[in-house]
């Protein structure tokens, strides 16, 4: 009997130990500590201001990944996180909202990227290594500082967390339930994202006498990226070739007869995150439908060291910008052909010239 009483003294002296040493952890809801992404949207990086309607966020715990989550609440995010290391990046919609990108390596911290799809051209005729890509959907991404969640602060969560529930069901709690979801709120981590847009314009001048003889218009550009490193903030190594087939024809003096094309297209960019440069060797490949139907005239321009940065639209991350000639000095000179039947003027897109046969546009 004496022997059963010394047990019992003891039990009870290692729990009165153990209690002193650590407050229990209640885990309530779902285990962990509330983790809020605070999503800071600048008016600049969506066209007219206008917000994506959904965010996916990617999870990275103590350099593994950890899990995704798909929402709609674009300017903040709660997530519940146990403790560990962590860092996330965030994309506009998600994956499968995409049509021309496709998105690779995802649960890689240092090899998530995003590509352009490749695409077919009726009227281009590619070499045999070359890659033509499509112009990308406008998408934006942004990367958090590592932050840490640590078993302190899950235990105080869960214990406020735990208190404040119990003050809410009960009349005559040590606590009030404001005072309790204070100190919630004090334990919830906060996290900042940056959003910033991956998606670049690339814009082409070409003055041009005789202007008012060109019918249509088409081009290639080279050397152009194919992919962006979603956590580098910078795009990849491959390259391709995109198309320009959409462009509008301003007349600056009618009398002489002077007038300009422009041509814009999205782009990442350029591959190896580069910038505009001399050293660059790429080129833009034109070709000029004319009034007469018939005639074609094709241009080739060198345009590595012509490519300027300027200040960007509202809603891409830069501005390539690349212009040939003047009004004074125009850069192509298209040979003055009748019109074929009554003239209609400049067509951005000939339906005949694109579903006809393939031009090949010299490389």
């Amino acid at each position: 009997m004496k022997r059963s009483w010394i047990v019992i003294t003891l039990m009870l002296m290692m729990t009165l130990l153990l209690s002193c040493q650590r407050r229990p952890l209640y885990y309530v809801e779902e285990p962990g500590v509330k983790v809020i992404v605070k999503v800071i949207w600048k008016v600049d990086v969506y066209p007219e201001g206008i917000k994506p309607s959904g965010v996916t966020m990617y999870f990275f715990r103590d350099g593994k990944f950890f899990r995704s989550e798909t929402t709609a609440n674009v300017d903040s995010c709660a997530v519940q996180l146990e403790p560990g290391h962590y860092r996330l990046f965030m994309i506009s919609q998600s994956p499968e909202e995409f049509s021309n990108l496709e998105f690779s390596e995802m649960t890689s911290w240092d090899r998530a990227r995003v590509s352009v799809r490749e695409t077919r051209s009726k009227w281009y005729s590619k070499g045999e290594e070359e890659i033509l890509i499509d112009n990308p959907e406008l998408m934006v991404a942004g990367v958090s500082e590592e932050f840490e969640v640590t078993e302190a602060m899950v235990e105080e969560y869960q214990h406020y967390k735990y208190t404040q529930l119990k003050a809410e069901s009960q009349s005559k709690a040590a606590m009030s339930p404001s005072r309790a979801q204070e100190l919630v709120n004090y334990y919830t981590i906060r996290v900042p994202v940056h959003p910033r847009s991956i998606v670049s314009q690339y814009w082409v001048t070409i003055y041009s006498d005789n202007a008012d003889v060109l019918r249509s218009v088409r081009a290639s550009t080279s050397g152009m990226a194919q992919n962006f490193m979603l956590t580098e903030d910078r795009t990849g190594d491959e390259e391709g070739t995109q198309l320009l087939t959409e462009w509008s024809l301003t007349m600056d003096d009618p009398t002489t007869r002077v007038g300009h094309l422009d041509g814009k297209i999205t782009t990442f960019g350029f591959p190896r995150g580069e910038q505009p440069s001399p050293l660059r060797d790429s080129t833009l490949n034109v070709a000029a439908l004319l009034v007469d139907n018939s005639t074609v005239e094709h241009y080739v321009f060198n345009v590595g060291d012509k490519i300027t940065s300027e200040e960007p639209p509202i809603g891409y991350r830069n501005l390539y910008r690349l212009v040939f000639g003047s009004v004074e000095k125009p850069e192509i000179h298209p040979p003055d052909v009748p019109p074929e039947g009554d003239p209609s003027g400049f067509d951005a897109t000939v339906a005949d010239w694109e579903e006809g046969e393939s031009v090949e546009i010299p490389m």
